[in-house]
């Protein structure tokens, strides 16, 4: 659940007959936020691409703040469904399971079929500093993410997998701002590269157990 990407929702939107369910907005709104950006995405641009009148907008959403907060209500429950089933199909032990995963975000991104990013990161760039409910729905998603990562640490903490010197939470923010980072110089850099990077540096360096902790464990 912590790496998402907008590629799924678009491919929702694309083709879609325009219809004037509460549903369709929302994802015609997702649209429009993943390529232009909350401020940069006017109020007569979403009625426009969703072919609908302003009164009936203001029915479905109090205000365009809240209309990007179902936005990302919606996109988050979606995205963290996908990660828990992509994640069971993959046999092995965690720490390998998510490495997979995250080298598959990076593929998709070289195959250029990710095109937008991811909408969590792109929002929190545009938006995190603003004092608003949204703000505050940002903030419980990044602490969501980052009680399933420190969860997912820790068992591979338990599996010797990583290095149990510094605790789950501290690795799980670290690797969390680091990705978060990765993607942003995917944006302007336009390359996969900051993202294969971040991984190499993770799971080949920093996560593993030190040597003389491993030797520590090993049986005399």
């Amino acid at each position: 659940m912590l790496f998402f990407s907008t590629t799924g929702l678009v491919k929702m939107v694309q083709g879609r007959k325009a219809a004037h369910s509460r549903e369709d907005i929302l994802a015609k709104g997702f649209d429009l936020f993943s390529r232009q950006g909350y401020h940069a995405t006017g109020l007569a641009t979403i009625l426009k691409e969703c072919q609908v009148s302003k009164g009936s907008f203001y029915n479905f959403f109090g205000s365009k703040e809240q209309f990007a907060i179902e936005i990302l209500d919606h996109y988050h429950q979606a995205e963290w469904e996908k990660w828990e089933q992509e994640f069971n199909r993959i046999e092995g032990r965690i720490f390998a399971k998510m490495r997979i995963i995250l080298e598959q975000k990076v593929q998709m991104r070289e195959q250029n079929t990710d095109h937008y990013g991811c909408l969590l990161a792109n929002l929190t760039g545009e938006l995190g500093d603003c004092d608003s409910s949204f703000n505050a729905t940002i903030r419980t998603y990044i602490q969501q993410i980052l009680d399933a990562i420190t969860g997912d640490f820790e068992e591979a903490q338990r599996d010797g997998d990583i290095r149990s010197d510094i605790d789950a939470r501290t690795l799980a923010c670290a690797f969390w701002d680091s990705w978060q980072g990765a993607l942003l110089r995917v944006k302007v850099e336009n390359t996969a590269t900051p993202m294969r990077e971040t991984i190499e540096l993770y799971w080949n360096h920093i996560l593993p157990p030190k040597q003389q902790e491993t030797a520590d464990e090993s049986p005399s």
